[in-house]
């Protein structure tokens, strides 16, 4: 059983060049984030994924 609403994706652009995707928590302080031109490191989006939402169900 897969538990939804978790997690909200947002697409928005601003004026930073040195980053090309954030995780923010819900008190607003940033999670992860993924330095421009750099490849996706699932390992650590995942791990903070789960630190500030749950584990996967």
């Amino acid at each position: 059983m897969a538990v939804t609403g978790r997690v909200n994706t947002v697409t928005a652009r601003t004026d930073r060049v040195d980053v090309d995707a954030l995780l923010i928590r819900p008190d607003g302080c940033v999670a992860w984030a993924l330095p421009t031109g750099q490849d996706l490191d699932a390992t650590t989006l995942v791990r903070a994924l789960g630190t500030w939402f749950g584990q996967p169900a």
